[in-house]
């Protein structure tokens, strides 16, 4: 999801030119005047342009860290501070009508809205992102007002993500891990905690029988292998070397199934 980059820069400004608006004006927020060298239609996340003093730029991914609030319009606002002409306001507390895309799946009433790979638009926030707000309004495909949007990521695959507004009590911070923990099953924590990152229950319980099977079958070659040949010296002396080259070989097969094994759950749990 993070290899996303938004090759069509003005979504947003498409977005108002197929008609779509806010679901309803901003209230009780205040706001604060910006310049922009670029246009960022109302709604839109937006942060501090890192090269200009008192600019912004509409929020991705890569811009996160300098999230800055939500571009209004001044008459929306309760407070609209040094609201100039031609300048971007930007509300950085209370809430505000919010531009949002579905590509981290639908959002719920409470849920927290990180910045995407897509120029001003937010998503269902990951643990770790960086946080505009708390939804104050649901969303999905199925959102009266949401339009389908086609849009080309880095490789050129095409991918289709609905984008539309909500209500979004503003609280800049970052995503908590604490909500996706708590649904994560047994095994999840168990293979977060060796590796560091979410994995699927299916692929933890995958790497766990080809341990468990992995294990017993070199208990049994090892046990097998020495019990034979201890049997075989004893009945035969003179034949101990041979013996020894068939002990070796077994030997060696049991390290090469112990490595195929590793990579595997490496590869699984990865």
């Amino acid at each position: 999801m993070r290899e996303i980059r938004l090759l069509v820069g003005g979504v947003g400004a498409a977005l108002l030119l197929l008609g779509l608006s806010p679901a309803g004006a901003s209230s009780a927020n205040i706001s604060h005047s910006y310049s922009s060298s670029t246009s960022i239609p109302n709604g839109s996340l937006v942060s501090l342009d890192p090269t200009q003093s008192n600019y912004v730029v509409p929020a991705n991914s890569d811009n996160g860290q300098q999230l800055l609030g939500i571009a209004v319009a001044s008459n929306d606002s309760l407070i609209a501070v040094d609201s100039t002409t031609g300048q971007i306001q930007v509300a950085t507390s209370g809430t505000a009508s919010t531009l949002v895309s579905n590509l981290d799946g639908s959002i719920a009433v409470g849920d927290q809205i990180s910045v995407s790979p897509f120029n001003g638009i937010g998503m269902k926030a990951e643990p770790g992102s960086n946080v505009i707000g708390l939804a104050q309004t649901a969303f999905s495909s199925k959102t009266a007002g949401a339009v389908s949007k086609q849009v080309t990521n880095k490789s050129g695959k095409s991918t289709s993500v609905v984008v539309g507004y909500i209500k979004l009590g503003i609280a800049i911070g970052t995503g908590s891990s604490q909500a996706a923990d708590s649904q994560s099953s047994y095994l999840q924590k168990f293979a977060k905690s060796i590796t560091g990152h979410t994995v699927s229950s299916v692929r933890v319980a995958l790497s766990m029988i080809i341990a468990v099977v992995a294990f017993l079958a070199l208990i049994t070659l090892v046990y097998a292998s020495i019990y034979g040949s201890i049997i075989s010296i004893g009945r035969n002396p003179l034949a101990k070397f041979a013996v020894f080259r068939t002990l070796t070989s077994v030997l060696g097969m049991v390290l090469l199934t112990a490595v195929i094994a590793s990579l595997t759950i490496f590869l699984l749990l990865r």
